[in-house]
């Protein structure tokens, strides 16, 4: 690294100030700098506002509040699944929604539009007053009379109105008016929009009542019409039932059939003649037996007549044991034992004999009951095989029965409710008249237009300051090159430009323009790595970015403060040094030195106003720019100048014009860029510094508008410098003898 660039990493840091500000400092900066395009935009947003907030008419609403009578299921249990508490929500919102469509539906609007005569109204239908009409109902209104429409419209009959108003009207009166649900509530907001804020409610409660009205007339005429099919209904089926009853007792007459039990008491009447007949065969079997065996004919007096018998056998045992067979108590008992034994065999015979006769009664009964039984089953299966019809008749009759309770019942209660009918939904609450509009609220309105204000003003912030290109700044040219901004010079008003560059300078020492170039000298030369004999290369990106002032000033600035300086004008394409310096000295310029025709001091000139400025001039535009640079002469001519002066100042040409500037970079110890204020692109900027190929010592900023920059606040420290220099104490040169004497001693030199 070389002595130079050593002393140009060093300023860099100490010079040149880049704090890392915050973004919201950024920002802040960023609206300052835009703060008239942000107030302006905001004023004329609000200012358009207002105006057609006069200007629109105020629209009221009026909102009547109907319930919807919702169809519960009962009381929730714990059984009851997701799936059916969500099938019920649905129900519920599907019958919502359709209270909100009738509300909203034609047929109510209509009636309403009928009721209210509101095709008479101007705001429902402007034809109804003409004044009133909107440049685009005139436009319409001769369409339609183009198309032939208004003559089919005036054909209606005086004191009607047509259909085609009456549905116009219709169609406007849906337009203001809007129906919706309250939330998640049973409720529905019925709310009209109108002009007039009495009208708003009146329509709004108008169509709540002819909603109800209509709906219990359409509900009363619908059940009116269900009575008539069941009265019809029901007296068809009791014609019928009266014709299947008659048809059922002609059978029962023609065919001998009772109206009794029918087959069940058959049944039972044979099964009763079957238990008894098996009760018969067993008591006659029983006798039968009986009086079989005579051993087991039993009565009680023969019972008796044998215990009298084995009394009398038993004494008859124990005489004869005592007192042998021909004892005459033994022949006693044995004539009293053959008495009993006639007496048992008489009762035998009379029992026996009556047994029999109850056998045979007994199979007198049940062959009886035996025919009864064949009677029955057989009167029974003629009965089944006739009653088959008349069952059939029978069940339709009972069917038919049925049916016509059932809507016997369901006509008489249909009848019943036929007064108490009511709608689906009913009003909670009538609309009341609307004390305030609306439409428009100003308040929100002006607030929403100042937000929209703000937005839209920061968005062309935002695109002003994303489209301003130029470099104006000393952190933008740091951020872009690196490079240090070493001063801004200020721009001067077209009524100070007369004045000659070093005249100000020395001249105005207390001038803003002066202390500028002050302040870009001071740096130069506190960072020079020569004590005397200092080169400094001006150049720019352009041209008419005014490096030639620049240069001009950077030698006055050095002669003011007593050093010895020099401007040599090698811009050998447009040369201009020696007007501005008002040369009067020979026609010897720089080429003729560099071709060998003239000596150094031929070419070497003072300001006749400021003696002290010197300069090395060239009168006319170089043949041969980049030959003549290249001439050997040029560093002899720089050697001499070394020896002479404290600083040298070469005016170059723009560096991406061509590349003088770059063949002369290489005898100067620093490189100055001068920026135009607000024209010179970053593009420019790394352009240059690319092609000039050489370390920069720095930038400067010339024709800064000093007031505007504040306000755009960049953060650089001239911001308030305008306030503290001062215009009003030129120094005129001829008061200045110090100067004088310099410049009379350059000469001598």
């Amino acid at each position: 690294m070389n002595m130079q660039e050593r002393a140009l990493m060093e300023m860099r840091p100490t010079e040149v100030a880049v704090p890392q500000q915050a973004s919201g400092v950024d920002f802040l900066r960023v609206l300052r700098r835009h703060q008239r395009r942000l107030i302006i935009t905001f004023l004329v947003v609000m200012v358009l506002t207002a105006l057609a907030l006069v200007f629109i008419e105020p629209r009221y609403q009026a909102t009547a509040v109907m319930r919807v009578d919702v169809e519960e299921s009962g009381l929730q249990t714990e059984d009851e699944t997701a799936a059916s508490i969500r099938d019920a929500e649905l129900r519920r919102e599907h019958q919502i929604e359709t209270q909100i469509q009738l509300l909203q539906s034609r047929p109510v609007a209509r009636q309403v539009v009928r009721d209210l005569a509101l095709h008479d109204d101007a705001e429902f239908n402007p034809d109804a007053n003409p004044d009133k009409k909107t440049g685009w109902d005139r436009f319409l209104d001769r369409l339609k009379f183009w198309k032939g429409d208004a003559v089919k419209a005036t054909q209606t009959p005086a004191g009607t109105v047509s259909p085609q108003l009456v549905e116009r009207t219709t169609d406007r009166l849906l337009e203001v008016l809007d129906v919706a649900q309250d939330g998640q509530s049973s409720f529905i907001d019925v709310t009209v929009t109108s002009r007039h804020p009495e009208k708003a409610a009146l329509i709004a409660n108008k169509i709540t009542r002819v909603y109800v009205k209509t709906q219990v007339e359409e509900r009363q005429a619908a059940i009116r019409r269900r009575i008539q099919t069941l009265d019809e209904r029901v007296t068809e089926l009791r014609d019928q039932l009266v014709s299947t009853e008659q048809t059922i007792a002609s059978y029962r007459r023609s065919h001998g059939l009772d109206a009794g039990a029918g087959s069940q008491a058959d049944a039972a009447q044979m099964g009763r003649a079957a238990a008894e007949l098996a009760a018969i065969r067993g008591q006659r079997a029983e006798s039968e037996r009986r009086s079989g065996s005579a051993g087991q004919i039993m009565s009680p007096l023969l019972a008796d007549l044998r215990s009298q018998q084995a009394t009398a056998q038993r004494r008859l045992g124990e005489l004869t044991t005592l007192y042998g067979s021909a004892h005459p108590d033994v022949l006693k008992v044995r004539a009293e034992l053959a008495q009993l034994d006639g007496s048992i065999a008489r009762e035998s015979g009379r029992v026996g004999a009556q047994l029999a006769n109850e056998a045979s009664a007994q199979r007198s009964r049940e062959a009886q009951l035996a025919g009864d039984l064949a009677s029955l089953r057989a009167r029974s299966l003629n009965d089944i095989a006739e009653g088959v019809p008349l069952a059939d008749l029978e069940r339709n009759a009972q069917a038919t029965q049925t049916v016509y309770l059932a809507l016997l019942g369901r006509l008489k209660e249909i009848t019943r409710n036929e007064k108490t009918v009511k709608a689906d939904a009913a009003i909670a609450s009538p609309a009341l008249q609307p004390t305030q509009p609306s439409f428009p609220r100003r308040t929100q309105i002006m607030g929403a237009a100042a937000a929209a204000a703000l937005i839209f003003g920061m968005i062309i912030v935002m695109l002003s300051e994303a489209l301003d290109t130029q470099v104006r700044s000393a952190a933008q040219v740091w951020a872009i090159s690196g490079l240090p901004t070493l001063g801004m010079i200020p721009e001067l008003p077209k009524s100070r430009r007369r004045m000659p560059t070093h005249l100000r300078v020395i001249g105005q020492p207390y001038s803003v323009f002066a202390e500028a170039i002050r302040s870009v000298e001071t740096r130069m030369g506190r960072n020079a790595t020569r004590a005397t004999g200092n080169i400094v290369l001006v150049t720019s990106p352009l041209p008419d970015e005014g490096k030639t002032s620049v240069s001009i000033g950077l030698a006055a600035a050095a002669v003011a403060r007593g050093r010895r300086a020099i401007v040599a004008d090698f811009d050998l394409r447009r040369p201009g040094l020696a007007g501005l310096l008002e040369d009067t000295s020979g026609e010897k310029d720089l080429l003729d030195y560099i071709r060998g025709d003239a000596e150094i001091d031929e070419i070497i000139f003072t300001s006749s106003s400021t003696p002290a400025v010197h300069g090395v001039k060239a009168n006319r535009p170089a043949p041969d720019p980049g030959a003549a640079i290249a001439s050997p002469r040029v560093e002899t001519l720089f050697a001499i100048l070394r020896d002479r002066y404290d600083l040298i100042v070469v005016n170059t040409p723009p560096v991406l014009a061509v590349s003088d500037a770059q063949q002369l970079a290489r005898f100067a110890e620093q490189s100055l860029l001068v920026l135009r204020w607000g024209r010179t692109t970053p593009d420019l900027l790394r352009s240059a510094i690319l092609q000039f190929g050489e370390t920069l010592t720095g930038v400067v900023f010339n024709r800064v508008r000093y007031r505007k920059h504040a306000r755009l606040d960049y953060g650089d420290g001239i911001h308030q410098y305008h306030r503290y220099a001062r215009d009003d104490q030129p120094y005129a040169l001829l008061r200045n003898p110090l100067l004088r004497l310099r410049g009379r001693r350059s000469e001598l030199a």
